[in-house]
Order: structure tokens, then C-alpha cells, then sequence
């Protein structure tokens, strides 16, 4: 989280911003991140820094395959099987952890 906040913090000076309102996340189902460890982590660190009193929203991606042999799209539990066709595919989505907006004063 802290260095989530470092990027808002460089992006918001970037533009002359006084105060960061929000921080929108989007964080993948396969990411690894506990969200309630992540909204935690977020009131700790921002906390006397310009993100102070901001709020945190969060975008949840499902996890996603391709089949690799007939490019059936599927959403994923453990295994990457295409329910279609039985092959396996890629990971096109749910591992994401990214800013996707900062919204400032």
C-alpha cells in the first residue's frame, strides 16, 4: 500500500494537487492481496500525508482464461481448463494490482 500511495502522492504533485480525494484500485481475484489487509494498510499510510481522510475504491477483477487451442474465453477457479474444449489456456485476467484513478483537489 505504501508504495501505491507514493505513486498517487507523485502523480497528484504532478499536477500542482493539494489533497488526493480518492484512489481507485483494481485488484485481481489471482493477485494475492487480502482486501481487508489492503483497506487496513491504506488508513495506516495515509495518514498525515496529502491522501489524509481519502477514500479508497476498489475494482475487483475475476480471474480469466483464453484456450490456447480454440480461444474460448472462461472465467477460472484453480485450473486454467477451457470449459469448452478441455485444453488449457492463458491468464488474461484477475492478477492485476494497479491504480487505475486518483482523483485531487
Amino acid at each position: 500500500m505504501m508504495s501505491i500511495l507514493d505513486l498517487a502522492i507523485e502523480e497528484a504533485r504532478k499536477h500542482n494537487a493539494e489533497k488526493i480525494q480518492r484512489i481507485s484500485l483494481e485488484v485481481g481475484a489471482k493477485s494475492g492481496v487480502v482486501i481487508d489487509a489492503l483497506e487496513f494498510a491504506f488508513e495506516t499510510v495515509t495518514r498525515n500525508s496529502m491522501a489524509d481522510g481519502a477514500q479508497l475504491t476498489i475494482h475487483f477483477i475475476p480471474y480469466r482464461g483464453e484456450c490456447i487451442s480454440c480461444g474460448h474465453q472462461f472465467d477460472c477457479t484453480e485450473f486454467l481448463v477451457c470449459d469448452k474444449c478441455g485444453n488449457f489456456g492463458k491468464i488474461i485476467s484477475g492478477q492485476e494490482l494497479r491504480i487505475e484513478s486518483i482523483e485531487v483537489d
